[in-house]
């Protein structure tokens, strides 16, 4: 892992420190020098971990174990704990706490780590668990002064691989080579891996990742307790060739929460105000049942948090960050590098149904991947270089309307809104003979205010021109 010059550097760092002993959360720990200590991330994976019950096999996986903190608490609360660290002195003071607290831990040197992750494998049986702890390494290379650290314990707090660890973790986990398909990921890491937010790397992937706790230091940095999970693993996803449409289907069928339908051919289709959604030859078109006791009232606003969630889970290129945007309530926007107007390639639409106490809730999405045989206005994925096949698109889909909707544990539920990037979304308009721009979202609407300062509260923006948006 270390070249001659780290090693050297290892061996000085070690000769001038010693272990020390720290008393944390009733455990009394030994600390090596080179060894991660408990902090503020620490506890706050801990405070989560705490709540859950063992469920499962009670089979619980921590990445980077370090002083084994974590893994001795887990191991208390009943879980069968397997631990790994790329520190063989890590690995040391693992098994050196675990033993002076009388809980068992079987811990193994390696791990997910800067050069090659397949090493780690032989560190855990993939695959097996029902939980998989991992506090990363998510402090960026270029924020850490030289000689501050052993590289050890730098491996313990920096992120040196080229990609980002994270993505290294999502694709060992999408494989299925870490937790059981029906198992949870808890993660300690930043909001952001550069441009991109970290949900989104998951979701890439095909994995629901949701933000379940939040910690803000003094400085305004904050860290993230993520929770990552395989979606909608115990329910059915149908594909069928023609069908009127997706959404008119899974409400009168017989389909469960959590199931989703695909179709090639949809000829039926609708949009908001019962507009007719134009289908075309290479188009994604499918529908998620989702449980209505989870969405009580089916507002505008929880349509723009979707249309908002997708527009991030599809931005593959950092130039996507200005190539696809939203129109609210639920249109997806993209343009061109040169294109100045806006074209609508997508939307997403809630619809429900209800007779006596039965109500079905279902969520629909439509997109245009191929350019081809487009209406004026149009737009199409392929335009903005987003090469992906309906099969594709429908892994991303289902991994961000999971997050979004499904509830795995108690513990992991979504308790706040989507936090709206307004620069995303489309913002001049004309309406009422003056020329606005939106303000706000909130939960009457949107907020426009005209020239003069006047707001004007919109909740159906059919009457509302929007200036840069190609006339269709």
């Amino acid at each position: 892992m270390f070249n001659p010059e780290n090693a050297q550097n290892e061996i000085d760092f070690l000769n001038r420190s010693e272990s020390k002993h720290l008393a944390w959360n009733s455990l009394s720990l030994q600390i090596p020098p080179t060894v991660y200590p408990p902090r503020e991330d620490t506890t706050l994976l801990c405070d989560l971990l705490q709540s859950i019950r063992p469920f499962g096999t009670r089979s619980l996986l921590e990445i980077g174990s370090g002083s084994g903190a974590l893994s001795i608490i887990a191991a208390k609360q009943g879980w069968n704990v397997h631990a790994c660290d790329i520190n063989p002195y890590a690995v040391a003071a693992t098994r050196l706490n675990a033993q002076e607290a009388s809980v068992e831990v079987q811990v193994r040197e390696g791990g997910l780590g800067p050069a090659e992750e397949i090493h780690g494998f032989q560190a855990w049986n993939p695959g097996t668990y029902d939980l998989v702890v991992w506090n990363m390494p998510y402090i960026p290379a270029n924020e850490i002064n030289d000689n501050v650290l052993g590289p050890l314990e730098e491996a313990a707090l920096i992120d040196t691989h080229p990609e980002g660890l994270l993505s290294v973790f999502a694709r060992t986990m999408a494989a299925n080579k870490l937790c059981k398909m029906s198992g949870i990921a808890l993660l300690v890491c930043r909001g952001t891996i550069g441009w991109k937010r970290n949900v989104d790397i998951l979701r890439q992937c095909g994995l629901a990742a949701r933000i379940v706790r939040t910690q803000t230091f003094d400085d305004e940095e904050a860290i993230h307790l993520l929770a990552a999970w395989h979606p909608f693993v115990t329910s059915k996803h149908h594909h069928v060739r023609k069908i009127d449409s997706t959404n008119a289907e899974m409400l009168r069928g017989n389909y469960s929460v959590g199931d989703s339908l695909t179709a090639i051919i949809q000829t039926s289709g609708r949009g908001r105000h019962g507009n007719q959604w134009q289908d075309h030859p290479h188009s994604f078109k499918g529908t998620w049942r989702l449980e209505a006791s989870n969405i009580p009232r089916i507002d505008l606003n929880k349509q723009v948090e979707i249309a908002h969630e997708i527009t991030h889970a599809l931005r593959f290129d950092e130039r996507h960050s200005h190539q696809l945007g939203i129109k609210w309530p639920n249109d997806l926007l993209l343009r061109t590098k040169n294109g100045k107007l806006w074209k609508k390639y997508g939307g997403v639409l809630f619809q429900s149904y209800s007779k006596g106490d039965e109500q079905r809730l279902v969520l629909g999405v439509g997109l245009n991947i191929s350019q081809d045989k487009l209406n004026e206005g149009q737009g199409s994925l392929q335009q903005v270089g987003i090469i992906n096949s309906p099969s594709d698109l429908y892994v991303i889909l289902s991994a961000t309307i999971a997050s979004m909707f499904e509830e795995r544990l108690p513990q992991l539920s979504a308790k706040h809104s989507t936090k709206i990037d307004m620069d995303i979304v489309l913002k001049k308009a004309f309406y009422r003979n003056q020329n606005c721009s939106l303000s706000s979202i909130n939960e009457n609407g949107i907020v426009l205010q005209d020239d003069e300062g006047n707001q004007h509260v919109v909740y159906d923006d059919e009457d509302v021109k929007w200036i840069d948006l190609s006339p269709q």
